[in-house]
């Protein structure tokens, strides 16, 4: 008898929302992406989707961790929608069986709720100060990554 395959994750990242300045370094971003990758159960073979605005994908694209897909948006919520074209509630849970989402934005939460009830687990990673209101309380697992210990951008 074959094992069960192993359920794999799709990690959905606002790399804007999980650092907190759309300025920010090459080092405080991908600083942030490890402690997301860290917290969200990353494992290789799980498909990672970025997502930022065109300054800060240059920043990053040739140091990722980890085999991505980066999207370089423009504009209000230009990140979150580039993700969530990407998300077809049924198909997250047949095909990866988890959905992580690296933002606290509260665009993601239809779409986190509807993944969780087509019966894939869904966690958030977010800045505890970024989590929306509508991300909580929705039975959600709920990661707050750790303060940076650098300074922002002014």
């Amino acid at each position: 008898m074959a094992p069960p395959p192993r359920i794999r994750t799709l990690h959905l990242i606002d790399l804007e929302n999980l650092v907190g300045d759309p300025r920010a370094r090459s080092t405080e971003a991908l600083s942030a992406l490890a402690d997301y990758l860290d917290l969200a159960d990353y494992r290789p073979g799980d498909p990672v989707l970025i997502a930022a605005n065109p300054g800060m994908i240059a920043v990053v694209a040739f140091d990722t961790p980890v085999p991505c897909s980066l999207h370089a948006a423009r504009g209000k919520d230009g990140a979150d929608l580039a993700l969530l074209s990407h998300v077809e509630p049924t198909q997250i849970a047949e095909r990866f069986g988890r959905l992580a989402i690296g933002s606290g934005d509260g665009g993601f939460a239809d779409a986190a709720v509807a993944v969780r009830n087509c019966g894939a687990p869904v966690i958030v990673v977010s800045r505890r100060r970024s989590l929306s209101r509508r991300l909580q309380g929705e039975g959600l697992g709920i990661r707050f990554l750790p303060e940076p210990a650098f300074s922002m951008a002014a």
